[in-house]
């Protein structure tokens, strides 16, 4: 699990180039073994509203997706061991009512599976 501002700007789903080197480690794990992966978009309960990104489900979902596509393009992972989710806000760690919950809920979840 990592803590999505380490991944994305408030409100983005593209990638910090700050990102690639814990991106590439998680490559590094998935090219190693035979297993599959999930990625998993979380947001906090803040409502968002763009032309982009109408709710926090496309988001949370978006955000997924473009780390899957670094997996896939970045390790030639084969595409059938890949998948990605997005959650939006309705699995939360920790309680929204504070800025240090909200950010721990805020998200991006790596799950091997064999």
């Amino acid at each position: 699990t990592f803590a999505n501002n380490i991944f994305f700007p408030s409100g983005v789903a593209v990638i910090k180039k700050e990102a690639y080197p814990n991106l590439d480690k998680i490559v590094k794990i998935a090219k190693e073994g035979k297993f599959s992966l999930r990625v998993e978009g979380h947001t906090d309960d803040i409502p968002i509203q763009t032309s982009r990104f109408p709710s926090n489900w496309e988001l949370s979902a978006t955000r997924a997706v473009n780390v899957l596509r670094y997996l896939d393009e970045k390790g030639n992972i084969p595409a059938e061991r890949l998948s990605a989710e997005g959650f939006s806000q309705y699995q939360p760690v920790a309680p929204n009512d504070t800025p240090e919950g909200r950010q721990k809920n805020r998200r991006v979840v790596f799950d091997f599976a064999l």
